[in-house]
């Protein structure tokens, strides 16, 4: 099998990378530093290889401490070495971008999408894991934001789920592999997905195969439930934002849980997926709201935990 293969990154490019054989054993050789360099690849990341025949393989990448897919990963270009570092500020510019636009639209609704969160047994989150019997009277752990003289703060939640083991992480993708199909794409949820910024890059080559080049909604569908989220895109990539975070909210997303995205229909009318969530943990304790004030006088941002209770910690 020696020769020269393809490997796709999730920004939709391709490399080729020379293979060649050591006794029983085929190496990545020619090339492969160049991919390695251009997705800022580290000791202990971890690489899903999927062929795809032809001697071409998708690649995705992980983080080696928390296992959640490399953002960066989905912004790639291919540059030379000389322009590397305007690619990875570019690449740096694109997130930035979308923070700024995910505040900006999101921020507004955040105490009432808090508010929003259903407490009846018809709205408890879809998934194939029902949470335990505390779920709906915890949903009250979730409040709005407090205003302080300087106007609200992004909303930010605090995990009060119990630590998670590397195997059912890694479990929760395995599961989510094993259904998927050419027509859907997997993400690990990471904290910006679902505790802060409430934004979720979409693969690059996914979207230019299913979806409008222009930001539009998207319908979320899980079961019978339905959720509006905001497509925004940049021209080399996107994502959701906007009702992305009310997704999140009612279904309890917690990092490391995998969401498996499926396209029901995607024209320049509507665009609908559907989603299975794969929880690391069956267990479902939704996280604490992280409350910030400024302080009158001294113009210093204060910090707390809202407790289930009503209560509130300093921090």
């Amino acid at each position: 099998m020696a020769g020269t293969i393809a490997l796709k990154g999730p920004s939709g490019h391709e490399w080729s990378v020379g293979l060649v054989t050591n006794g029983d054993t085929l190496l990545l050789k020619d090339g492969w530093k160049t991919f390695v360099d251009d997705h800022s690849l580290e000791e202990n990341d971890i690489l899903i290889f999927k062929y795809n025949g032809n001697s071409r393989f998708d690649v995705l990448m992980f983080d080696q401490e928390s296992l959640c897919e490399k953002a960066t990963s989905y912004f790639v270009k291919k540059c030379e070495h000389t322009e590397s570092a305007r690619c990875n500020k570019r690449r740096k510019s694109l997130e930035e971008s979308f923070d700024e636009t995910n505040q900006s639209s999101d921020d507004v609704a955040d105490d009432h999408r808090a508010k929003k969160l259903r407490s009846d047994a018809a709205r408890t989150p879809p998934s194939r894991i029902q949470p335990s019997r505390s779920t709906s009277r915890s949903r009250r752990g979730i409040r709005r934001g407090k205003r302080g003289s300087r106007g609200a703060y992004p909303l930010q939640l605090k995990s009060r789920r119990r630590e998670v083991t590397e195997e059912e992480k890694q479990r929760a993708q395995q599961m989510a592999v094993a259904v998927s199909s050419e027509n859907s794409f997997i993400v690990v949820m990471r904290a910006s997905h679902v505790y802060k910024g409430f934004f979720m890059s979409i693969p690059a080559e996914w979207a230019r195969l299913h979806l409008p080049n222009k930001s539009h909604d998207i319908e979320l569908r899980v079961k019978d439930n339905v959720w509006t989220a905001k497509y925004h895109y940049k021209g080399y990539g996107g994502g959701l934002t906007g009702g992305w975070k009310n997704f999140v909210l009612e279904n309890f997303l917690e990092e490391f849980d995998v969401c498996l995205f499926d396209i029901v229909s995607g024209t320049e009318e509507a665009v609908v997926l559907d989603v299975k969530i794969f929880r690391v943990v069956e267990e479902v304790i939704p996280p604490s709201q992280v409350a910030q004030e400024t302080s009158r006088g001294t113009g210093k941002r204060a910090t707390k935990f809202v407790r289930d209770s009503g209560s509130e910690e300093d921090v």
